[in-house]
């Protein structure tokens, strides 16, 4: 791997040492992910109002916290559960932005990010880091698309959200969730001991 790489002003090996600290591991959709965020901050005029929309709950939020101001605590990072590996980088005053994607139709043209991409193609174990992680250097601008895009609404609460204690258990909620928490009301993960 070359140490020419830049992810959002990060060295490679910098960003190599930050991914391990904070994911665990050296992980492939973290990289894929810096490379994204990266392409999609060059394409977004310079704004101190950043706001990042993941549409995957797998890697590339990890990518935009450890390489962006934007993180779940402070709402600017916005999580979609839709199994997408695209990400969209925008103003939250203009709402203007730039969408990152794949294009999978090119996927085949690099057989590791392919077979470690493609888990449902997969016969045999995904491929090592360094291995995956040198063609998703290569590959990644030809893999990587850009599109403009207006986001439809502010994703992040502008207004203080409104907090009440449920009346069963005396916690304290947000109120627009209904007039009991929501593990009150029967959504509860866990049961009490």
């Amino acid at each position: 791997m070359s140490v020419h790489h830049y992810f959002c002003g990060l060295a490679l090996p910098d960003f190599l040492v930050r991914m391990e600290a904070f994911h665990g591991y050296r992980s492939p959709g973290i990289l894929l992910g810096g490379c994204m965020l990266d392409a999609a901050l060059d394409k977004l005029a310079a704004t101190p109002y950043l706001n990042v929309v993941t549409e995957t709950v797998v890697c590339l939020p990890d990518a935009v916290q450890l390489l962006t101001p934007c993180t779940i605590g402070n709402g600017f990072l916005q999580i979609l559960d839709w199994g997408k590996f695209a990400l969209t980088a925008y103003d939250r005053k203009t709402l203007q932005g730039i969408r990152v994607c794949l294009d999978h139709s090119r996927l085949s043209a690099f057989p590791l990010v392919h077979q470690w991409f493609d888990r449902a193609a997969r016969t045999g174990p995904k491929p090592e880091f360094d291995a995956v992680s040198g063609e998703i250097l290569t590959a990644a601008g030809e893999l990587i698309v850009c599109r403009e895009v207006t986001v439809l609404k502010a994703l992040k609460e502008t207004q203080a959200i409104q907090t009440g204690f449920c009346p069963d258990c005396g916690e304290s909620y947000a109120r627009r969730l209904g007039s009991l928490c929501p593990a009150c009301a029967g959504q509860a993960y866990c049961a009490v001991r």
